[in-house]
């Protein structure tokens, strides 16, 4: 078995993150910019000024998310061998986690609404299929030492 190169572990990551982060912000900020306005107008709430703290904390969420593709993928190559089709299936397994589950639970809180959940759900599964084969195409196992 080799072992995890981390180094392309890592930049394998940012390059799905950067991925996540320009096209989420596309998303939410165009395709499902009304539905947004819908949840806040249903909470009673005013729109949240952006500024740059607030970027950084989506940036946050796009590393963890891209890392945890990477990993997946990293990790599933073992069972699946590498390539575009591990790739997909560990960028599936991202998406469950992240997007498909992860919002589901902000639904019955009122914050988030069953067309922008579905919307965004459909849209996060190809963008993360995408984020994550990029990610992966720069991936290659770390070679082991010569035991003597």
């Amino acid at each position: 078995m080799a072992t995890i190169n981390w180094g392309r572990l890592i930049l394998g990551s940012l390059i799905a993150a950067i991925i996540m982060f320009v096209t989420d912000g596309f998303i939410h900020g165009t395709i499902a910019q009304a539905d947004w306005k819908a949840v806040y107008s249903g909470l009673g709430a005013s729109e949240p000024a952006q500024h740059g703290m607030s970027m950084a904390y989506f940036a946050l969420f796009e590393l963890g998310r891209g890392f945890t593709a990477i990993m997946f993928y990293v990790l599933m190559r073992a069972y699946f061998g590498a390539g575009p089709k591990t790739a997909v299936l560990a960028g599936i397994v991202g998406w469950i986690a992240f997007s498909l589950t992860g919002p589901v639970q902000f639904i019955p809180l009122g914050f988030f609404s069953n067309a922008l959940w579905l919307k965004v759900g459909a849209i996060h599964l190809v963008t993360s299929i995408v984020a994550t084969i990029a990610g992966a195409a720069l991936y290659k196992d770390a070679s082991r030492p010569a035991v003597a």
